[in-house]
């Protein structure tokens, strides 16, 4: 018997394809979000000459006034983006070096600008940050691609040969993991020596906390409810180790062993370890004390972010040392850390 009933047929949608206008928006706004993300490859890398040539035709109006310099004096390249805290504070720290320490250089100013920020937003920072004779100088991407940037705050140097020896790092106290720092770099530059690679360095700006003394902060023991500063626990005569860490962080889970088994070993009597944990949550809070409980020091949990941010600690693990009077002396990111080698007792 035959169906006579009409077959219903999917009726086909058509849907239309992105203009090209749309594609070239969402690549916009993927390739410059407000981190000053650039592209994947840089076309020239630490220890290479850096071509004023290149520069000068596809670097962009930042690229054509950098040309000129590149090959006659040292120059600093500062990328940073204005309003933001610790973009200012790395372009003004390396001024200070420059006009004290090494005057030989030229510290070269580069703003990436949010989306949402006008030109005009350059000028008016660098007025309230005191920096009036620096040029209002933006890049909308085309220098940073050249040389790899892709956060602010950042720094490229290029010595006086017109070598690039320096692309990244978040302020001029970071150090090269040969422990050469960025601001050694310039100094040797500025008066003629050589200035050996330092490479490529993440933006850690939480190097600029050297030298310094931290406020004194505060977070609960682990009970979650009663709070001590952590001058009530330091001791007097000893150096102090804040050692941030997260319950959720699998390079912590490592480095935590490590270091107790080397305090353990070591019993230095001029250190105390004071451990303190990201617990703005309560599932992190309920988490700490089976983890690190059972550890010999003073533990704290900073249930506010409040310590963190006081620590510029974007990373964990990362490790302070104080001397006795509460002066930063060091800062270790990450759980590779000799213990032994760094705080002076094996």
């Amino acid at each position: 018997m035959r169906d006579n009933a009409p077959i219903m047929r999917p009726i086909p949608v058509r849907i239309p394809r992105p203009t090209w206008f749309f594609v070239a928006l969402l690549a916009a706004l993927w390739i410059l979000p407000t981190a000053a993300q650039y592209g994947e490859r840089a076309l020239v890398a630490p220890g290479d000459p850096l071509p004023p040539g290149l520069i000068a035709t596809q670097g962009g109006p930042a690229g054509r006034d950098l040309a000129p310099l590149v090959g006659k004096r040292p120059v600093l390249v500062a990328y940073w983006r204005p309003g933001d805290g610790l973009s200012e504070a790395a372009l003004t720290g390396a001024v200070d070096l420059q006009k004290t320490r090494a005057q030989g250089a030229v510290v070269f100013p580069v703003a990436v600008l949010a989306a949402s920020q006008a030109p005009e937003s350059i000028r008016t920072r660098l007025d309230a940050l005191g920096l009036a004779d620096l040029p209002a100088r933006q890049d909308g991407g085309q220098l940073a691609r050249i040389v790899g940037i892709r956060k602010t705050p950042s720094f490229v140097l290029i010595d006086a040969g017109g070598v690039l020896r320096l692309v990244g790092g978040g302020d001029v106290q970071q150090n090269s993991p040969a422990g050469m720092t960025i601001a050694q770099a310039l100094e040797l530059a500025a008066v003629g020596k050589p200035v050996p690679n330092l490479g490529t360095l993440p933006s850690r700006p939480v190097y600029r906390l050297l030298g310094r003394k931290l406020p004194d902060l505060a977070g609960t023991d682990l009970d979650g409810t009663t709070w001590r500063k952590i001058s009530d626990l330091r001791q007097p005569g000893k150096k102090t180790l804040l050692f941030y860490w997260s319950p959720t962080c699998p390079h912590c889970k490592r480095a935590l062993p490590k270091l107790r088994d080397w305090y353990n070993k070591a019993r230095p009597d001029d250190l105390l370890i004071i451990d303190i944990a990201r617990a703005d949550s309560p599932y992190l809070a309920r988490e700490v004390p089976g983890l690190i409980g059972q550890y010999p020091w003073p533990h704290l949990l900073d249930k506010d972010r409040s310590i963190s941010r006081a620590l510029m600690a974007r990373e964990t693990p990362s490790s302070y040392l104080l001397s006795a009077d509460g002066e930063v002396l060091g800062i270790k990111i990450g759980e590779r850390v000799d213990w032994g080698r760094w705080l002076g007792s094996d």
